[in-house]
This record gives structure tokens, sequence and C-alpha cells, in this order.
């Protein structure tokens, strides 16, 4: 497949980028990235990944996510793929959640060979199948959460197996404050807006993934998880009841929960040089193998 930006190795880290088109209709784009380490033909783990920006900005193509996947696929040893999916207002949820899917459906029919249209010759020739993560930050991570429910109810092309899911701060929010979330104001909060906004018919409201009556978060269909919080995040107290969630659903695989430190989320994307930015790459590098 012809891809339409090639760019250069970057001189810090040797890792290769290129932006690629996943789909027509509707258009999903993305960027991918090979680490210098694919010259040894070892084959590499795959992680898809999706940016934050609560459904409505930021891009997969901006400075701060192509330097973060520059260093993170180095210091992994992955093949990163970055999704451009569709955005509010013009495209409310479940859009992003449906390019998120027909990303991971694209990946699959590499695995199996299937794929006779757009061929990614970096996944035919480097990737390892085996190793399939989802992941992302904010409202990223919610996307890959839902990728994973998903995906325990429906097959992938080849019954492609997602490995791994890594949640970085995911963006849950719920009607009612719970822990240190402020009583007053918890209806006027950004979060409540964004959440109203982005997906206003939601079953369930906006307490998914943890109201009863939600999907059973035992059947995410991955073999381990790993869930990122820091000190500074508003979406801490939810974040850490989706981990006490998904514990008790009676999930079967390995459930990890990361405390970063005292930084708003996101910040190893803003200062991945920081020693808090660069502990965390190193957690996260050493969940993607």
């Amino acid at each position: 497949m012809a891809a339409w930006s090639v760019f250069p190795e970057d001189p810090q880290t040797g890792v290769s980028s290129k932006d690629i088109v996943i789909a027509d209709n509707p258009y999903v784009s993305a960027r991918i990235f090979l680490p210098k380490s694919h010259h040894t033909n070892n084959k590499l783990p795959i992680f898809l990944y999706f940016h934050g920006g609560a459904f409505c900005v930021e891009s997969a193509f901006s400075f701060f996510v192509h330097r973060y996947l520059n260093i993170l696929a180095s210091e992994a040893n992955i093949i990163a793929i970055s999704v451009d999916f569709r955005l509010l207002p013009h495209h409310p949820i479940p859009a992003a959640y449906q390019d998120g899917w027909t990303t991971l459906q694209w990946i699959a029919s590499h695995a199996n060979n299937t794929n006779n249209t757009n061929p990614e010759p970096w996944l035919l020739n480097h990737a390892d199948f085996t190793k399939v993560y989802v992941g992302g930050e904010t409202s990223g991570a919610n996307i890959a959460h839902n990728l994973l429910l998903r995906a325990g109810n429906e097959s992938l092309p080849g019954d492609l197996k997602i490995l791994g899911g890594l949640l970085c701060c995911p963006f849950f929010w719920g009607s009612k404050p719970i822990g240190s979330e402020a009583v007053e104001g918890h209806e006027q909060s950004l979060a409540m807006k964004v959440w109203n906004f982005a997906c206003p018919d939601a079953p369930g409201g906006i307490d998914n993934p943890c109201v009863p009556g939600a999907p059973s978060l035992a059947t995410l269909a991955c073999s381990k998880l790993l869930v990122t919080i820091t000190g500074k995040d508003e979406f801490r107290d939810r974040d850490i009841l989706y981990h006490h969630t998904v514990k008790k659903s009676g999930w079967q695989g390995e459930l990890q929960l990361f405390d970063a430190g005292d930084e708003e989320h996101a910040f190893q994307l803003f200062k991945p040089e920081t020693h808090l930015a660069k502990a965390m790459i190193k957690r996260l590098a050493s969940f993607l193998v």
C-alpha cells in the first residue's frame, strides 16, 4: 500500500514513520511507527493507539503524539499505529469506536493474508500477530476499552486475539460524584458537558462502564490489562473504580494498576524529559512485550 506521507528516521530514536489509509468509506487514516530494531528480523508486537482530546480535539498526526510514539516505539520495540478517528461535533460517538474497530479488522486481515486491497508491508514483514495491544490516553483509552468489550462478543477476521489493553487515565465519568470529586458543580463540570455532548443518548447514561446493568467487564477480550492513574487527574477516582470493577467482574486476565505520580493526565506526552515521564514510559514499555 502506498503511503501518502513518509518521514525520515527520527534522529533521537531511530524510529521511522509514515501516514497510511486504513479505509475509504468512512475514511480512516493512521500514522504507523517502526523501530530501528526491525533490522534484526525479530517480529514485533503491535500497539494500536488512540489519542486523547475529549473526542473532539487533537490528532494522530500532532507533534506531541508523534514525539511520544517515537519514544515509546523505540523503548518498547513495538510497531505503533496511531489512528486518526472521526471527531465531534460532526461525528458523535460511536463513530470513533467504529473507526477503531475498522482498524482492528484491518490489522487482523494481515494476520491471515486476506488483505488484498491495501496491505501494509511493515505489518506483513515485521509484525507478531500473537502480540496485539490496544490502548490510549483519556478519551482514547475509553475507545480502547470499548474495543475490548466488542472483541469479547464479536470475532475479528481470522479469529485474531488481543493480548493486552493499556488504558492511561481513561475518560470515564458518572452522573453522581464519587471519592474526591466535588459535589458542588458536578452537573456543570467540563467532563459532564463533554459526555453529554459526545454521547447524549448513551445506553445506561454516562455511568458506563461501572453502572449496574452495563455490559459485564468479565468479557474484556484481552489476557492482560494495565490501567494507569496520576495524582492530579480528575478521572482518578473513576479509574480506580474501573479497576476494582474489572477485578470483581470475574475477568480471568492479569490486571495491573500503575500510579505514575503527582502529575496531570497525559503528562508523559507533553514533558517526556521529566523523571516521572521517563519512569512511566519504561513501565508502559515493560507491559508491551
